[in-house]
């Protein structure tokens, strides 16, 4: 690892197939009702579609334009140059499913942070900082998921 490349990586296990997680992970217009940290994705939520993520930290919203990385039952995403206070760094963010049976599902949200960024906001601070996030995420969707009360099981 180079000082302006890092990289972040969590996984879960969710006790479901992988078709009810990507279910509840897709329903971009209910995200919010049980993420406390990604409150929305809006746009073009296709394939290369212009897209602003919404993101929830510190009781303050931020939303940050990505051009949308998406292959159906797969994973989401995005991978291009950060604006604002984190100019000169590259986000490369990815929401990932895995079948490991028919009845579990692993959940792998990855992260790889690139450039110099400035004096105040490097790719080591922002890998630092959003890395303490993905594991409350990745519970939050555990939760939903595993909650048999839910519209969303498919079983």
């Amino acid at each position: 690892m180079t000082h302006n490349h890092w990289q972040t990586y969590t996984d879960i296990v969710i006790n479901a197939p992988v078709e009810n997680v990507w279910k509840v992970l897709t329903d971009w217009n209910n995200i919010s009702k049980w993420s406390s940290t990604l409150v929305g994705i809006n746009g073009n939520i296709h394939h290369k579609g212009k897209v602003i993520i919404s993101y929830l930290v510190d009781g303050k919203t931020f939303d940050t334009p990505h051009v949308f990385i998406y292959e159906e039952m797969v994973e989401f995403g995005w991978s291009d140059s950060m604006e604002g206070s984190f100019k000169g760094l590259t986000d490369n963010h990815r929401f990932r499913v895995e079948k490991i049976s028919n009845n579990q599902t692993r959940f792998i949200q990855s992260d790889d942070f690139n450039g110099l960024g400035n004096k105040d906001m490097s790719a080591k601070k922002v890998a630092n900082l959003t890395v303490k996030f993905f594991p409350t995420f990745n519970r939050e969707l555990k939760d939903q998921v595993e909650n048999k009360k839910n519209s969303y099981n498919t079983l």
